[in-house]
């Protein structure tokens, strides 16, 4: 594939583009699934003076390799862990260690860009597997694996599972995982993104990060960017045999995490009482938003992360543009192949009042 057929990442607006468009001081951003708030640890780490700017960063990460594994549980240790800058890193290691330009990879449809666009980096042949279609389900236009499982092929390398999903917020039961884990070719690996596990209910959060002293080709990715709001500063970590990672550090720049980040994943992943206020924020977010939805009689998908991805239909890009002009940023979905919908982060109790009011209003004037 020519370089220029790359598909390209479309981050959320810009704050400050939108500023000047509209004219309007305070922007309210919903668009890029970030926690609202920033663990006070973290905060006074950041704002002392003295940092030691003018030194490199630890290369080795030994301690918060070890301080992840810990808590990560399952009986895992430092050498079943990899730090990147950002997830995003390490989900590019795996691709350029299974894939190559006579491969193929497993994508389900309405996944993370990044999934394929490294792929397609790597020269690999992307196969998109079909969601699942029952309405009726909690999991729908999430992961089908069974549709995954008749895409299979020789030529099979890996498979990308986001769970929870990234655009849809719905959720794979970990049984699924396990079982289809028990019945494909050891020769394919599987990532299970777990970008946002950590805004699971304690009911259904169990990580695929328990199976993987039991599969060795099993790879289970995490992020700082999310629950603990680290996203700024770029470092998630990577999870596998110690085979694995042994092989993945061979593509790991030196220096790849810079101090502020190492410090702060230490802080923040310790910081139990601000992992807790992010989540109650959340999932009360999650009851008053849907709450909402429903007396608007407006379909959502499923609501296991710290976002809502909602159809509007045929006014979508009415919506979007309609929430611009009020302040308010959130994400279109067309490159998801979602174009009927649109997805908001959940912000601050202050935040998600100004959204709701808003798109209370939109669908009253469209009813009239």
């Amino acid at each position: 594939m020519s370089i220029n057929n790359i598909t390209r990442y479309t981050p959320g607006f810009n704050i400050n583009d939108v500023q000047r468009k509209y004219k309007i001081k305070k922007i309210v951003k919903l668009s890029s699934n970030e926690n609202p708030f920033i663990s006070d640890k973290v905060s006074k780490y950041i704002s002392k003076s003295n940092h030691n700017l003018n030194l490199y960063p630890e290369s080795k990460t030994s301690h918060l390799q070890a301080l992840i594994a810990k808590m990560t549980g399952y009986k895992l240790n430092e050498n079943n862990i990899l730090l990147g800058n950002g997830s995003n890193e390490i989900l590019e290691f795996i691709v350029r260690a299974t894939l190559n330009t006579k491969s193929e990879v497993i994508i389900p449809k309405h996944s993370f860009l990044v999934y394929e666009i490294i792929s397609q980096l790597q020269g690999a042949k992307i196969i998109t597997s079909n969601p699942n279609r029952d309405k009726t389900s909690s999991n729908y236009l999430g992961i089908d694996i069974e549709s995954i499982r008749k895409k299979i092929t020789k030529k099979t390398r890996l498979i990308f599972l986001a769970n929870p999903g990234n655009p849809t917020g719905t959720y794979l039961k970990l049984s699924e995982i396990d079982q289809f884990m028990g019945t494909i070719s050891k020769n394919i690996s599987v990532v299970v993104d777990e970008a946002y596990y950590e805004y699971l209910d304690s009911k259904v959060n169990q990580s695929a990060a328990s199976l993987i002293n039991k599969y060795k080709n099993l790879y289970v990715t995490r992020s700082f960017s999310k629950i603990y709001g680290l996203a700024s500063l770029r470092i998630g970590y990577g999870i596998s045999s110690k085979e694995n990672i042994d092989k993945l550090k061979l593509f790991k720049q030196p220096f790849n995490t810079n101090l502020f980040a190492q410090k702060a994943a230490e802080l923040a992943i310790q910081d139990y009482k601000f992992v807790e206020k992010s989540k109650r924020n959340n999932d009360a977010m999650i009851k008053s938003l849907t709450n909402l939805l429903d007396q608007l009689s407006v379909r959502y998908l499923g609501t296991y992360c710290n976002f809502i991805t909602f159809e509007v239909g045929e006014k979508v890009d009415l919506l979007f543009d309609y929430l611009l002009k009020k302040g308010i940023v959130v994400r279109p979905l067309k490159n998801y192949k979602l174009s009927r919908y649109l997805r908001v982060s959940l912000g601050t109790q202050n935040d998600m009042k100004k959204f709701s009011k808003i798109l209370k209003v939109f669908y009253e004037e469209k009813t009239k």
